[in-house]
């Protein structure tokens, strides 16, 4: 997982993640039994069931919707939990790292990367 900010049209750079941020997202199979479940899916997400089929790029204008998606999962861990069979610690840690994400890339001006 990545941010990037916007150089010029068409173009952007991804500034370098500082030591401390973890940018972890989940195995490959969270791709699908996690984020892409029909749990994540009942919580009305919409960012990130995508990274069930595709690697998931958020726009900068789209950053603050990202950012409240993570946080209404947060607080339903025990549902993603029960749905996925992956631990409430490691998939708060997940989401964390994608509102660590969402908070670089709002102070850049840019979006996120997750692939």
């Amino acid at each position: 997982m990545w941010i990037y900010a916007s150089d010029e049209p068409g173009g952007y750079r991804i500034p370098d993640v500082p030591e401390e941020v973890s940018e972890a997202a989940g195995p490959e199979v969270a791709r699908t039994k996690l984020w892409g479940s029909e749990a994540a899916h009942g919580l009305c997400a919409t960012f990130l069931p995508h990274l069930a089929e595709r690697d998931l790029r958020v726009q900068p204008d789209d950053v603050e919707a990202f950012a409240t998606e993570c946080a209404v999962l947060m607080v339903n861990l025990a549902v993603l939990s029960a749905a996925s069979g992956y631990d409430e610690d490691r998939i708060r840690g997940y989401l964390r790292n994608f509102i660590s994400a969402a908070d670089r890339a709002r102070e850049a001006g840019g979006g996120v990367l997750i692939w």
